[in-house]
């Protein structure tokens, strides 16, 4: 791979957290957001807007089949996650960065997996709050 390769990433959902998504793939060098979907005109508007993006979409499944996307975050609220994520898989990207919690429950997590497998897609779930250090401390004081 050349060191040129910018991976193409997609946002689904733009809401808060895809702020902070944002805000986290600006900070990694050869790594670009190109294109965001949200089914709230209002919520396009104030994401996309501000940030100058360009690709913008009502419908998620229309930008995954028109973007040829390296990553998919799925940022959208939690009823949502197993299908956006088992979607994105199947259009194969080489990862998906799915919100927490992952599912709403077992099967629905297990879905998200086999097609992750299926279509050889890593799948991450953002658990960030695990290094917070209230979370590290109450971890400490257990472990002891």
């Amino acid at each position: 791979m050349s060191e040129d390769k910018i991976y193409r990433v997609g946002l689904v959902g733009m809401g808060h957290i895809a702020g902070v998504h944002w805000a986290a793939y600006g900070a990694i060098e050869g790594v670009k957001i190109v294109a965001a979907a949200d089914i709230s005109e209002d919520a396009r508007k104030a994401f996309a807007e501000p940030r100058g993006l360009k690709n913008i979409y009502a419908d998620y499944q229309e930008m995954l089949d028109k973007e040829n996307l390296d990553i998919v975050s799925v940022c959208t609220w939690p009823q949502a996650h197993a299908e956006v994520t088992i979607e994105a898989a199947q259009r194969k990207p080489k990862a998906i960065m799915c919100e927490k919690p992952m599912a709403l429950g077992l099967k629905e997590a297990d879905n998200m997996l086999k097609a992750c497998r299926k279509n050889n897609v890593k799948l991450a779930i953002g658990h960030d709050l695990r290094f917070c250090e209230d979370f590290r401390e109450v971890k400490r004081r257990l472990n002891a």
